[in-house]
């Protein structure tokens, strides 16, 4: 690995170049492992299914047939729908929070005086 490294270039140089990448790369993966995370928690009727990514964003939402029509009214409608957008959005950010305390970055050494 030391041939693609120009002869002039100190050794703590190169040293904090490959912590750094590996670092980057740690941060990547990480990122990777949250940007796939989907949570589908359904309403209490389950008759509403939201879908929340990684970062608590809105992706989907499935509203089953005769859901809108069978409501007793809007506000019960509503209330369905947040119920689930939350039990979702707390789902997904739980998952988002198990991948940051899973990921174990690399050691950066110090160089000494």
């Amino acid at each position: 690995m030391a041939d693609i490294w120009p002869r002039d270039m100190h050794p703590d140089t190169i040293s904090a170049v490959q912590s750094g990448r590996a670092v980057a790369n740690t941060i990547d993966d990480m990122l990777e492992k949250i940007d796939r995370i989907r949570a589908r928690r359904p309403s209490p009727s389950s008759r509403v299914i939201p879908e929340v990514d990684g970062m608590g964003r809105l992706t989907d939402l499935y509203i089953a047939p005769g859901t809108i029509v069978g409501a007793a009214s809007s506000a019960e409608l509503v209330s369905d729908i947040m119920a689930a957008i939350r039990d979702s959005t707390f789902d997904a950010l739980r998952q988002h929070r198990i991948v940051v305390q899973e990921t174990t970055l690399p050691k950066v050494p110090w160089p000494q005086p």
